[in-house]
């Protein structure tokens, strides 16, 4: 595709038309006042992404363009505008054309390389987007869901230009961890030779407004991405020059650290009987959480978290105690018999007491839990908006034995009822989208729950089929 005139500036001259740039208003002029769809916007250089300094360009407006630049500020005009989009091939996902035509190439060249991608979620409608939005919103607050969910007619899937991505077996589908995985790697490297891009990079959620997600990758065109990705700045806020907020850096923390004297396995639990995880090589330094259990150590090293034996372990230094608060604080409450508590972070509820297992959902900051059981290894089995898991107690606060289980929005009892699709959706046969689907059914039809609920996905039947389908698409 053609480059806008203003990428062709030299590089000297971008520098130096940064220097002379003024501060851009607080509000996109966009906002009070939209252009026509065909104009352009002239944006201000702003310092940001850790001081990278990106000179003015202009900022494609046109949402039939491949360049439309879209977010919270600069929503589409129209905002219900919908493209043309065809069918991904051999998927029900679908783009616009150039953009499908660029994944299919995509994917065929990651398929030579022996990693076989996963189109998961293409374009959206306004309708669709306003659907996600109102559910998210229920199930977390409004707060929260803005930061995993766009507000209708300010999402890129609704331009048709932006695909999330997976792994043809399903691990880490749309979570953090797909980062690690071959396909992430893979895309995190290449895809800008293809014309995509990484849209909300790790520690960008101040500038783009929205938390790290390695599986959604935007369509710009083959030379604009390319461009992005050589420019260094790790948001299309940050190329174009319109957010003055840096990203946060991480605080520094005391850590400690110790090395292996030989090939020394991980375990999900302090003690030879639990489950292997992986095997650290000899002479690798892992890092100390600072747990430890009749000789076992708790230890992270390769993005896993697990136990090994001391005695394979050398240089140990644990981490430094947190300084206690000189003053005095208040006595805690016995957490024995506590019926409820309140997350102190953003916390991940998982399918068992530890962090090798599933993550069922992520409890934000400062909502309330009710506790159903006893606590085991510092872990807590917690109910949250109709969902049974198990979190961390490090990150609980203000128990009570008194306080009553909070409210969700569980549906009523599966058994014998019925609800409406709210997609064409995937009947398949076993709980996970890694399961054989068995037929589509379409929108708005009504299914019989046959059974109760596992991991999200209900037993139901339709036309007279039995199968299992996602909750998140039924109402």
């Amino acid at each position: 595709m053609k480059l806008p005139r203003a990428f062709k500036t030299s590089m000297a001259a971008v520098l130096s038309a940064a220097l002379l740039a003024t501060v851009l208003p607080a509000t996109p002029a966009l906002a009070a006042a939209p252009a026509p769809a065909t104009s352009a916007v002239q944006a201000q250089a702003l310092a940001v992404d850790s001081g990278l300094q990106i000179a003015a360009k202009k900022i494609q407006r046109n949402p039939s363009k491949d360049d439309v630049f879209v977010n919270k500020k600069y929503p589409l005009s129209p905002v219900k505008y919908a493209p043309k989009t065809v069918a991904v091939k051999g998927t029900n996902v679908r783009l616009k054309s150039s953009a499908a035509k660029a994944y299919s190439k995509m994917a065929k060249a990651a398929a030579k390389d022996g990693v076989k991608i996963r189109a998961v979620s293409g374009y959206r409608s306004y309708n669709r987007q306003a659907e996600l939005f109102n559910y998210y919103t229920r199930i977390y607050g409004k707060s929260y869901a803005s930061r995993i969910s766009a507000v209708p007619g300010t999402s890129e899937h609704q331009t048709g230009l932006a695909i999330d991505v997976g792994n043809a077996n399903g691990a880490c589908g749309l979570q953090a961890c797909f980062a690690n995985t071959p396909v992430g790697k893979w895309v995190g490297k290449n895809a800008h030779k293809y014309g995509f891009i990484m849209r909300y990079q790790k520690g960008q959620e101040p500038v783009t407004g929205y938390s790290y997600e390695p599986w959604h990758f935007r369509y710009l065109g083959t030379s604009l991405a390319k461009s992005v990705k050589n420019s260094g700045a790790k948001s299309l806020e940050a190329f174009y020059g319109v957010s003055g907020k840096k990203a946060k850096s991480t605080p520094k923390q005391t850590k400690g650290t110790a090395r292996t004297t030989a090939n020394l396995n991980m375990r999900t639990g302090a003690g030879a009987g639990n489950r292997l995880l992986v095997t650290i090589p000899k002479g690798k330094s892992v890092q100390l959480t600072g747990s430890k259990k009749s000789g076992w150590y708790q230890v992270r090293y390769s993005s896993k978290t697990g136990w090994v034996s001391g005695k394979y372990l050398k240089n140990i230094s644990m981490p430094a105690a947190p300084k206690k608060d000189s003053k005095k604080s208040a006595p805690q409450k016995s957490t024995s018999n506590a019926k409820s508590a309140k997350t102190t972070a953003n916390l991940n509820m998982r399918a068992g007491a530890g962090t090798s297992h599933r993550v069922v959902l992520t409890i934000p900051n400062g909502k309330k839990v009710a506790i159903r059981g006893a606590k085991k290894s510092g872990w807590y089995p917690v109910k949250y908006a109709g969902k049974n898991g198990w979190v961390s107690g490090t990150y609980l606060s203000n128990f009570s034995s008194s306080g009553t289980a909070p409210k969700t929005t569980n549906p009523k009892s599966s058994k014998s009822s019925s609800k409406k699709t709210i997609a064409n959706l995937n009947m398949r046969s076993g709980a996970g989208t890694g399961k054989r689907v068995i037929l589509t059914i379409p929108k708005g039809k009504t299914v019989t729950i046959r059974g109760s609920k596992k991991s999200g996905w209900y037993p139901v039947k339709y036309a007279g089929k039995n199968g299992w389908v996602s909750g998140t698409y039924l109402r």
